[in-house]
């Protein structure tokens, strides 16, 4: 994430429109707030093993409730896609010409899609050998920037101000709030023994790294070249090294935001629709969709197209930080774990989803309509927007008393993780029972008790994907034993062995 070069040309932008000084103090405020907001996402990430939609799904959103989130979460990273395919296509046409912009922004929108075709196998190889080719371009950029330089630029001139301050917070903040949310797809891999690194380690690489780093670089580069598009100024600056450099930072970069993407769309059709064509089908959308906004040249409307999906997702963190450091651990509102598995969960959950569509609505119509001016809109809307989204549950629950359920029934003490447990407790033979539909073994506290199927239980996957079941475990009375279970599942062994055999 960090070798994004939308960073560089953010960073510039906001410089330009700011100033040096009133962007850089930006910086550094969004590096302490993304660090907190940062460090809470990681720590429970990583002592659940949730991703960041399963944990809204579990933060009082709602099995159905959390695919609204799901669906501004794949846009984000689709804009984004889009975003870095501009910016390299632009590079390569400028020195390969021969081939009209269109087809470069064609090949530079589905390049990602063979890579991210195995998930992390090819993408593990691209983000750990292109990495070096990434740090030495970015100095030799800088370097080449103000050496080469018929500017002369002033660091001090305009001033810091608070009004340019707050304007360059207000519209660094929606991309802030990307990166903190960012984290939980990472920090979900870190074990329970190693929370206090993930609560470091994350917010070390997806915020200061891009705060304190990225965006300054791009401060620099605005201000000798002049301009804040990348895709112009490095092929310039480094030749047909910059060609290899800028290719190998969006493959970085545009991998990621492939693989998130992809992913949040296919939670969001399994859930809304029941439908399940495969993480590959989704890589692919995703490139089309990176082709179309590419085409539609959305890197030149950045701050505008970046404020207005990060509105919504500073009040989605804003309704999750609620329920974590307040709803649950304060106000006791049941239950105390992270609940994600369908067949337990409410569909909807109107305290969260109504704080986040208010907040965002209320956000976006003050910083896109700058009110009450163009310079205090973005930050009064961003503040507003994380406040609704934080206050909003808060004020439902404490007035409601318990009316919004956020389960449909509640699950025996065994198929529920208390945090208590070690990794390598959960993860023992004891605790591992292979799914009645799929076979895969998973843990427990993966899975769900199932009146419909054979084996009454499926993994949570399976669940969230049953079309035919019409949510009969939250209508019934159904709570088997965990020797009942074992029994059924021993009996569908039996039976598949027998079919296969003859």
């Amino acid at each position: 994430m960090t070798s994004s070069v939308f960073f560089l040309a953010l960073g510039g932008q906001l410089t330009l429109t700011f100033g040096f000084p009133s962007a850089m103090a930006s910086f550094v405020a969004g590096t302490i707030l993304g660090w907190l907001g940062s460090a809470v996402i990681a720590r429970v990430t990583a002592m659940t093993g949730l991703d960041l939609d399963l944990i809204t799904r579990g933060s009082g959103f709602g099995f159905l409730g959390s695919a609204v989130t799901s669906l501004i979460y794949a846009v984000n990273w689709m804009m984004y896609a889009a975003i870095e395919a501009a910016y390299l296509g632009t590079a390569l046409h400028s020195k390969m010409p021969g081939l009209p912009t269109p087809v470069w922004f064609l090949i530079t929108a589905f390049v990602s899609v063979p890579i991210c075709w195995y998930g992390f196998t090819q993408n593990d190889f691209v983000q750990r050998w292109l990495g070096p080719i990434f740090l030495v371009g970015l100095v030799w950029l800088v370097v080449a920037a103000v050496q080469h330089s018929s500017l002369a630029p002033s660091f001090s001139s305009p001033g810091f101000s608070a009004i340019g301050f707050f304007g360059s917070l207000g519209a660094l903040l929606p991309n802030v709030v990307i990166q903190i949310l960012g984290t939980g797809d990472f920090s979900r891999f870190i074990r329970k023994t190693e929370v206090r690194k993930a609560m470091l380690a994350g917010p070390a690489v997806v915020i200061a790294a891009v705060y304190l780093i990225s965006f300054p670089a791009g401060a620099v580069l605005a201000l000798y070249t002049g301009g804040d598009n990348p895709g112009t100024y490095i092929t310039g600056l480094l030749g047909v090294f910059g060609l290899v450099w800028i290719t190998a930072t969006q493959l970085r970069i545009n991998n990621m935001n492939f693989y998130s993407g992809s992913l949040a769309l296919a939670n969001f059709a399994s859930r809304i629709l029941h439908w399940v064509p495969g993480r590959r089908f989704w890589v692919v959308f995703v490139g089309f969709v990176a082709f179309v906004g590419a085409m539609l040249h959305v890197e030149e409307h950045l701050l505008g197209v970046v404020s207005f999906m990060g509105i919504f997702c500073l009040a989605w963190l804003g309704v999750l930080i609620a329920d974590i450091c307040v709803i649950k651990p304060r106000l006791r509102v049941p239950p105390a774990y992270i609940e994600h598995r369908r067949g337990y969960l409410a569909n909807w959950g109107v305290p969260a989803v109504s704080s986040l569509l208010v907040g965002a609505v209320v956000g976006a119509v003050l910083s896109l309509g700058g009110i009450p001016s163009a310079a205090v809109g973005p930050i009064l809307g961003d503040v507003l927007a994380f406040g609704i989204g934080f206050g909003g549950p808060i004020l439902v629950e404490l007035g409601m008393k318990g009316r919004f359920a956020r389960l449909a029934r509640q699950p025996a003490a065994e198929w529920i993780d208390d945090f208590s447990r070690t990794d390598e407790e959960m993860e023992s033979a004891d605790n591992m029972l292979p799914c009645g539909n799929c076979g895969e073994r998973v843990m427990r506290e993966d899975m769900v008790t199932c009146p419909v199927t054979d084996s009454h239980v499926l993994c949570s996957v399976c669940c969230a994907m049953h079309r035919t079941c019409a949510e009969r475990c939250k209508t019934e009375a159904f709570s088997p034993t965990d020797g009942d279970v074992r029994r059924q599942l021993d009996l569908v062994v039996v039976r598949r062995r027998d079919e296969e055999s003859g």
